[in-house]
């Protein structure tokens, strides 16, 4: 067998053919396995975000929303398409998200005819980068690339109509209008991001038949504060108003000084009416935690949330109430049928409500014996039945009954009772904390929009690095010096040793 088929075979029971063999199979192989690899990634888009403050991820209210989208969302940016890399980065989350959203760039020079379209009459033309969320004959427009502001506008094309959110005037309430420290300008900016109209409300302007009447239009009415006390018709007409199934929110600050006699007898007696009295009381919290983070013991730092959709997602958030009294509960067999509370912020095991003013005073605080230990409860959600929703076979539930799940079968009241309302003031609105969420989610959960309660879109943290010249000097030198001059030297020293 000397044939070409002999010296075929020959050639193949070499050594070297088998191995140049096996080489060639497995490189196929591993092409083979590239191939699938890049087929997959190009079908399902699989990231890992390291930054520590999740930076290129999309934050759980954006996801939460794209995941129970019923429509189709368009997202549109006219840009030139060099130019629109961040946002295209930003669409992609979107779209891997959910398949209810697509995005396009329209290139303004390249196609002017289609950017026209999202032309306004009067608009000479439209500025670069302008983004515009759609969905049917629906629009609304972004100015920038971000994911707050792309999501606000996702919001606002779902939820279609404004709601309006009452914060009541005539009693010294902290001011919308108010841009310092204590002032509420912020949280109403936030408000009307998410597609609430925020207005000023005095009761005693709204009168009808000789009453009291909450406007009809009002989707919560607010209480920010007041340093003087409702009329006693007032108090009556929101105290209908829950009980006719409106929602309110009441946050009430401590008596100046604490644990003396409250002038507020209105507004204590319509918390207590509802199953959350103020204590009267300042919250001491002596577990060092909030110092850590530049607050002074009377601010107590909150990291322990009830079981409620307000405080879903709530676990990692840590909250601050500067002189904040605490609430007392009503047992739940006292409550009236079908009335419900649920906690919703509770204090350190190590806080106490202080009363004793001169201790407050020298900042010189200690607990006493007469005083009440934490855990303190600085806020509650209250579930209220209105005339027609009553059940005889129902039961009071335990306060710390609450769940998720909420009884949506029937009419109810809504009613959000806080001891505090510094926490929602434009310092703490604005700072890198869960205050304006939760804030937020407790105007979401009145409103019965659960859908929209998460944590919010946040700012990139400026994560600078502030060195001095010394500091700096000795970066340079390590990594342009010492470095390079180390692996240099050892280099040279494998190379000589082995000739």
């Amino acid at each position: 067998m000397s044939g070409p088929l002999a010296r075929l075979r020959t050639a193949f029971g070499r050594r070297s053919a088998r191995e140049g063999a096996n080489l060639g199979v497995t490189a196929l192989l591993l092409l083979g396995v590239l191939v699938g690899v890049n087929y997959v990634a190009n079908r399902r888009s699989v990231s890992w975000d390291l930054t520590a403050g999740g930076q290129f991820s999309l934050s759980p209210q954006t996801v939460r929303i794209l995941e129970e989208l019923d429509r189709d969302i368009r997202l549109v940016v006219l840009d030139q398409p060099r130019a629109a890399g961040r946002t295209v980065e930003l669409f992609e989350r979107y779209a891997d998200r959910s398949d209810r959203v697509a995005w396009e760039v329209i290139d303004q020079e390249a196609e002017p005819a289609r950017a026209r379209a999202y032309q306004a009459t009067a608009e000479a033309g439209i500025p670069f980068g302008t983004i515009v969320v759609e969905s049917g004959e629906r629009q609304e427009r972004v100015a920038a690339p971000q994911e707050q502001d792309i999501t606000n506008a996702i919001v606002k094309i779902l939820k279609g109509e404004t709601r309006k959110v009452y914060f009541t005037t005539g009693h010294q309430e902290r001011s919308l209008e108010e841009t310092g420290a204590g002032g509420l300008s912020a949280i109403g900016s936030r408000l009307e991001e998410s597609n609430y109209e925020v207005a000023a409300l005095a009761l005693l302007e709204h009168i009808e038949d000789g009453e009291v009447r909450i406007p009809e239009d009002a989707a919560v009415v607010i209480v920010a504060g007041p340093r003087l006390d409702l009329l006693e018709a007032e108090a009556a007409a929101l105290a209908a108003h829950v009980r006719a199934g409106g929602k309110a929110m009441l946050l009430l600050d401590p008596p100046d000084p604490p644990g003396t006699p409250d002038e507020m007898q209105e507004l204590t007696g319509l918390a207590g009416e509802f199953g959350a009295t103020p204590a009267g009381d300042v919250v001491i919290d002596a577990s060092g935690v909030g110092q850590l983070f530049g607050f002074g013991v009377e601010v107590p730092l909150a990291a322990s949330y009830g079981f409620h959709p307000i405080t879903r997602g709530f676990v990692n958030a840590a909250t601050v109430f500067p002189l904040a009294q605490s609430l007392i509960a009503t047992p739940p067999d006292e409550l009236p049928r079908g009335m419900r509370l649920s906690e919703l912020v509770l204090s350190s095991d190590v806080a106490w409500g202080e009363v004793d003013p001169e201790e407050l005073e020298t900042g010189e605080v200690n607990a006493g014996e007469d005083e009440r230990a934490g855990p303190l409860r600085l806020a509650y959600a209250v579930h209220v039945p209105t005339g027609d929703s009553e059940d005889p076979a129902e039961e009071a539930r335990p306060e710390d009954a609450s769940s998720d799940e909420e009884p949506a079968e029937t009419p109810e009241g809504r009613l959000v009772i806080v001891g505090d309302s510094d926490f929602i003031g434009n310092n703490l609105a604005l700072a890198p904390l869960g205050n304006a969420d939760l804030f937020l989610n407790m105007v979401n959960w009145l409103t019965e929009d659960e859908d929209l309660i998460a944590i919010r879109p946040r700012a990139a943290e400026d994560r600078r690095i502030t060195m001095t010249s010394a500091q700096v000097r000795n970066v340079v030198l390590l990594s342009l010096v010492f470095l390079p001059g180390f692996f240099l030297i050892w280099g040279v020293t494998v190379w000589w040793s082995r000739r």
